[in-house]
């Protein structure tokens, strides 16, 4: 549902990493060759004179090309895609566009479904049979997945180097995407220190913010929460005053049956104490550990516990499904939940069939431990674009990348998109599939949209793909926050996500902690999940007080490591170190 309500609200951004150019054949061997040549029969002819050297051509990352450049390439594709009349795969406007701005055009060997394994098998049969095509997409179940395929590939001298590709033909805006991870998508993809695809990339949005019924904590004249002891107050003055009414008052609705801090989970509280329950992360030596094993995980544990004590947690929260938790937030019930900032589109929006005075505002809650908001993050990129070996245009890739990545955004991609594109399925046509965006993508659009609401930024200057978004919360807070949320549902969602959620984080200095691992090692496979219903019965029995908590945390870490944790551990230290 992230990825899926993300999508929608940045307007069907598509940024594709297929990216590719060239500078009219001054990097292929064979234009060296042929140079030596020459350089050597003016040799023989003249002991005197030196041939005239050739100007050197500078790199132009979005150069045309002069003649037109097929090449052969395949692609991952959606189950029973529906386009709009005359729209295809191989033939679409976005792939026109391209062709019209790079003249390069794709012809493909063949198409697989990207969901389950089609796709994988058949380019693994591709790469078996030395039968890959000049340029082209690796997908997998999770970056492991794919960084084994390139090391195969690398192995095998079956695809190019592309170091010096990127050096020259990224663009700006490529580079500085990639710059505001410190240039950890590319590193996935190093071989001895040669880069060999060029990655996706995605930006880092979900943060856990603490939503608030404003309605409910407005009528009890409460203050706005800064702080998790603030958060604490609120709740309990909900379960005091009763606002839902007849003993019904949930004050903090939570989810926590299978998962730590999934969709309705307790995340924004770990986030208090840098813990994250389900991360494998590198600590300071360097070494991966387990998240949910770590010291910090023992006090966020004791401070749910702590709520549930005073009874500001369900008693049966631990039984909870995601539907069960949606029907609590649907009937009104709830006061504070943890949610991403989306939350208000799915599923909080749903309390205002039952409840149309509701009103759920979201805050950002600096951590009790560093002041900053605190995420845990898995790797940004998910896929991978390659060049076969000896391709004469190795760069193409990145020049149809850099055209991309300047026009997905334009008041014409959006527009195609939207318009012409509407009743399709598969809206992603273009050629290549790959998202390459700043990490802080989501943040920074946050960030001018608020400035351009408070009169600090001019609204001329956002990006077409903002200005819905500026449309609405401008008309919120101008003329309709007096109003229910019922009665203005667009405006309201809005506002909330863009500008109070992301808004407030802008403002505050965020603390990513990357996953270190995000495949599977032997004994994950063998043992994980059996370490994991481990892991979620201990954290119940801390939580609902069955046990002394440093007694029950201390036993259960010393049974992780004992029952297969150590010996995950060992794999990903070892894997990582090849």
């Amino acid at each position: 549902m992230v990825k899926k309500w993300a999508s929608l609200s940045l307007l069907g951004l598509m940024v594709f990493a297929s990216a590719c150019s060239n500078n009219g054949g001054n990097n292929n061997a064979a234009n060296t060759a042929e140079g030596n040549k020459t350089n050597n029969t003016a040799a023989e002819t003249t002991e005197t004179t030196e041939p005239a050297a050739e100007p050197e051509v500078a790199a132009d990352p979005f150069g045309k090309y002069p003649e037109l450049v097929e090449f052969t390439t395949i692609r991952p594709t959606m189950n029973n895609p529906k386009f709009p009349e005359g729209e295809s795969y191989e033939e679409n406007v976005f792939n026109k566009f391209m062709e019209e701005k790079l003249n390069a055009k794709p012809k493909f060997v063949w198409m697989a479904p990207q969901d389950g394994d089609a796709y994988k098998k058949k380019l693994d049969l591709s790469i078996g049979g030395n039968d890959i095509p000049d340029v082209f997409q690796i997908v997998g179940k999770n970056i492991t997945e794919v960084q084994s395929t390139v090391k195969r590939l690398v192995e095998a001298d079956m695809i190019e180097d592309l170091s010096t590709v990127y050096e020259q033909y990224a663009s700006p805006a490529i580079k500085e995407a990639y710059a505001s991870a410190d240039n950890r998508g590319l590193d996935l993809y190093k071989v001895d220190g040669k880069l060999y695809g060029i990655p996706s990339q995605a930006g880092l949005e979900n943060f856990n913010f603490v939503w608030v019924r404003d309605d409910w904590r407005k009528k009890l004249n409460l203050a706005e929460p800064k702080t998790i002891e603030d958060v604490e107050a609120i709740a309990k003055a909900f379960k005091e005053k009763d606002p839902a009414g007849n003993g019904t008052t949930v004050p903090m609705a939570m989810q926590m049956q299978t998962e730590t801090d999934g969709l309705f989970g307790p995340g924004y509280i770990f986030d208090q104490f840098e813990a994250f329950p389900r991360l494998f992360y590198k600590d300071a030596s360097d070494q991966v550990v387990y998240g949910g094993i770590q010291p910090q995980i023992k006090d966020s544990l004791k401070l749910i516990a702590n709520f549930y004590k005073e009874g500001l947690i369900e008693k049966d929260f631990a039984l909870k499904d995601t539907g069960q938790l949606q029907e609590v937030l649907a009937s009104g019930r709830a006061g504070i939940v943890g949610q991403a900032w989306w939350g208000v589109w799915y599923p909080l929006f749903m309390t205002l069939q039952n409840a149309p005075d509701a009103d759920w505002k979201p805050y950002a809650i600096p951590a009790k431990t560093n002041g900053k908001l605190n995420m845990g993050a898995t790797n940004t990129s998910g896929s991978v674009m390659v060049v076969k070996k000896g391709f004469k245009y190795p760069e193409l890739p990145m020049k149809w990348l850099n055209i991309v990545n300047e026009n997905d955004d334009t008041e014409w991609w959006i527009k195609t998109t939207q318009e012409k594109y509407k009743d399709a399925n598969e809206k992603a046509t273009v050629w290549g599939g790959m998202t390459i965006i700043r990490t802080d993508d989501i943040l920074n659009q946050a960030k001018d949209i608020v400035a351009a609401v408070n009169g600090e930024k001019d609204p001329a200057t956002l990006p077409f793909k903002n200005n819905d978004a500026f449309q609405n919360i401008k008309k919120f807070i101008d003329e309709l926050q007096t109003q229910p949320a019922s009665k203005n549902v667009l405006q309201w969602q809005n506002t909330r996500s863009w500008y109070d959620a992301m808004g407030s984080a802008a403002k505050l200095e965020s603390n990513i902690v990357y996953s270190a691992f995000d495949g599977q090692t032997p004994t994950m496979e063998k043992k994980l999940t059996a370490l994991n219903e481990l892991q979620m019965k201990a954290y119940h029995r801390i939580i609902m007080g069955k046990a002394d908590a440093d007694a029950e945390f201390d036993q259960f870490v010393a049974d992780w490591k004992a029952q297969g944790g150590d010996d995950i551990l060992k794999e990903i230290n070892e894997a990582l170190s090849k």
